[in-house]
């Protein structure tokens, strides 16, 4: 019927450590819409849950336009204390790419308190490095002659740039695997469990799925601090890094 469902697997954790809390997210699917009239657009679907150490938890759940009725990136997310779902503290609905009213209690019968307008709220400007400043692994470096080939229209020059990207991998692993050696990532460590996960995944039905994630990962504050010293020396250098 021309959408793409994606039905996205694992978990984030935030941390913020001056106040001693951390929040475990679950993911929401995805499905992209608008393929038959030539103008996709992706449409969050389904529950996600935020539950917290301080003992709050947040459910949000996504709809969207679908081919007769609905309304573009609608949401309902509603806060209460954890294990206590009907008492809800706080309610948030409406369109979160354009407004949304929040509410003390529920919807229906609490107070509303703000109208938060996304479309009059000013975007903070993404900042990046020129490519040729970026280190040879990261995506718009990596991928740029391929992005080029998608603007221009040109699937010939694309798919030439991609499949040099994909055999340089291939390649890779294949010295890795005859050398008995596994490549080690630059900010990120796996971990067999993670403590934060296991007191509050049960919370929310979450659990680990290691072996569609490739394990679990986290990042390495030792890892990021030599990664920061190093100067990128280019391709060479990435490669290094890489093996």
């Amino acid at each position: 019927m021309g959408t793409i469902t994606v039905k996205q697997i694992g978990h984030a954790i935030y941390s913020i450590p001056a106040f001693d809390e951390n929040y475990l997210f679950s993911l929401p699917s995805l499905h992209i819409e608008g393929l038959i009239f030539g103008s996709p657009f992706v449409e969050l679907d389904g529950r996600t849950y935020i539950t917290s150490s301080s003992g709050f938890t947040a459910k949000i759940e996504y709809s969207g336009k679908g081919w007769f009725s609905g309304t573009k990136n609608s949401f309902v997310a509603t806060m209460y204390p954890t294990g206590e779902e009907s008492e809800i503290l706080y309610t948030i609905s409406g369109q979160w790419t354009k407004s949304f009213g929040i509410y003390e209690g529920s919807s229906k019968h609490g107070t509303l308190i703000e109208i938060y307008d996304a479309e009059a709220t000013a975007i903070t400007p993404l900042i990046v490095a020129p490519i040729e400043e970026q280190d040879p692994l990261e995506s718009r470096r990596a991928w740029a002659k391929v992005a080029a080939g998608i603007a221009k229209g040109d699937m010939d020059y694309t798919g030439v740039e991609k499949s040099k990207i994909e055999n340089e991998q291939r390649a890779l692993r294949q010295k890795e695997q005859a050398e008995g050696r596994t490549w080690e990532r630059r900010y990120f460590s796996q971990v067999e469990s993670d403590p934060i996960l296991d007191k509050l995944g049960p919370v929310i039905g979450l659990s680990p799925e290691a072996d569609k994630t490739g394990g679990i990962w986290r990042f390495d504050g030792k890892k990021a601090e030599i990664a920061r010293e190093k100067p990128s020396g280019g391709a060479k250098e990435a490669e290094l890094e890489y093996n």
